[in-house]
């Protein structure tokens, strides 16, 4: 960052798409592009209730979703945007939604265990435990054929999620799952008395001293 003895806030800006520059060369980029291109013609089609534009641009997802070679970029498309993407909120959570509906329905065990081990392993970022775990809960509200599955995965391991995912599970349960008993029920288990996120090392160091060991997440609850 230049002038780092006095940063400006331009100088932060700068930094800050460095490292979305960085992190976009992590991801499969020519999937991503049409992901995007069709968020963006669909929201514009819908707007001005174009509906022949509409329907060319699912199409063209749909087409794009048949060819997809691994769901598992479809993931990390989404973590990307949700952390790094330069939209606005509302944006992010139309690109969410709509990329879920359109890909991870066909999702496969492998790419359940792929963003499962995102999930629980304490060795991945923070922010991107944290994504990952609201896109396989919005997977479960977007596609009721996984939602059993995915509950269950929550049931049986929730003492592996951190403070901060337990909160963030909670909220996404209250509102996209409240109908469920098996939502209510987890939400109970979570124990949760202070709805506030906490990124302090200190705090997470010693949660993670209570649930993980020398076992892999997977084998807690074989």
């Amino acid at each position: 960052m230049e002038n780092s003895n006095n940063p400006t806030f331009q100088d932060f800006l700068n930094f800050v798409d460095e490292v979305n520059a960085e992190k976009k060369k992590e991801i499969n980029v020519p999937l991503y592009e049409v992901c995007s291109s069709y968020v963006k013609e669909f929201y514009e089609a819908y707007q001005k209730r174009d509906w022949n534009s509409l329907g060319m641009s699912i199409d063209k997802i749909k087409e794009a979703s048949s060819q997809c070679k691994s769901l598992n970029d479809i993931t990390d498309i989404l973590i990307f945007e949700r952390l790094y993407g330069e939209s606005s909120k509302e944006y992010c959570e139309l690109f969410t939604q709509d990329i879920i509906r359109e890909f991870c329905g066909k999702f496969k065990s492998s790419n359940f265990q792929y963003i499962e081990n995102i999930i629980f392993d304490k060795n991945v970022d923070t922010y991107r435990r944290e994504q990952a775990l609201v896109i396989y809960v919005m997977i479960g509200k977007l596609h009721a054929e996984h939602q059993l599955k995915i509950l269950n995965l929550i049931e049986r391991n929730y003492k592996l999620l951190n403070k901060n995912q337990k909160v963030i599970c909670y909220a996404l349960f209250e509102e996209l799952l409240s109908h469920s008993p098996q939502a209510t029920r987890i939400k109970k288990l979570f124990n949760i008395k202070e709805f506030s996120l906490n990124y302090s090392t200190e705090e997470e160091n010693k949660e993670n001293e209570e649930t993980f060991s020398s076992k892999k997440w997977w084998e807690f609850w074989k």
